[in-house]
């Protein structure tokens, strides 16, 4: 009988038993915060009109999800209406040389951007008819989007509740719960499984607002944790305060 009572008490303190624990922890913590910022409004979040937003259709989020590849919001902005009107719809864009893309988008950088633009269009054309595809996994097939992109589509051109794993959204994760980033764009698996509880049906914020709120408040240098309505549950928040009153 002790046998067994002393095995049953080792396996509580396995090293498994801690990691389950802390994956539900941060579960509570990110269902929370879903749904409170689903509550409260911060007027900082309009503080950039974004024109794939303003009049959009599944094209201009398409073309846009490609131009913000490792590139601000914000200088995408600036070039996004002249890119489309050299390439406004996708039969176009797939039938441009690929050099006249690469002038196109010369401004935003990342040269590798032209190959794989005119790659997915000439796909999307040959493939789907020209339409751009309506489910993750077809966007998934399509060359140069990935697990950012494709879901980022999802929610902004066909309204769907995927979160995608932008690097702020996942940066937000690792300070909210203290999980790593154990890769500084992708994050980690563990925290890419917890994406799901952020999205409206979990009654999460819409897809855009967590996104602007990642960007906005949220942000890689001198976040914004004043304006925050996360602070008593973000373990960042908790350990900067913490270390700021120890000096």
């Amino acid at each position: 009988m002790s046998q067994n009572t002393d095995q049953t008490d080792s396996s509580l303190h396995s090293p498994n038993s801690v990691a389950v624990r802390t994956i539900r922890r941060a579960k509570s913590r990110v269902q929370w915060a879903a749904k409170t910022l689903t509550s409260v409004t911060i007027t900082l979040l309009t503080d950039v009109e974004l024109p794939w937003r303003q009049h959009r259709t599944p094209y201009r989020v398409f073309l846009a999800e490609f131009l913000l590849v490792r590139t601000r919001a914000d200088v995408v902005a600036k070039h996004f209406e002249d890119i489309f009107s050299e390439f406004p719809n996708i039969r176009v864009l797939a039938e441009a040389e690929e050099e006249e893309i690469a002038k196109a988008v010369a401004p935003l950088g990342l040269h590798k951007r032209s190959k794989y633009l005119k790659r997915a269009a000439v796909y999307i054309v040959t493939e789907n008819e020209g339409e751009i595809p309506n489910t993750l996994d077809e966007l998934m097939d399509v060359p140069g989007l990935g697990a950012y992109s494709a879901p980022a589509i999802m929610a902004f051109a066909f309204d769907s509740h995927h979160v995608p794993a932008d690097v702020n959204i996942l940066r937000f994760l690792s300070r909210l719960t203290d999980l790593p980033m154990n890769h500084p764009t992708k994050g980690s698996e563990q925290l890419r499984d917890l994406l799901p509880y952020l999205s409206r049906e979990e009654n999460g914020p819409p897809t855009e607002y967590l996104l602007d709120f990642t960007r906005l408040i949220c942000k890689s240098r001198k976040p914004r944790c004043e304006l925050c309505p996360l602070q008593k549950r973000c373990v960042y928040f908790v350990l900067k305060t913490t270390e700021g009153d120890e000096k």
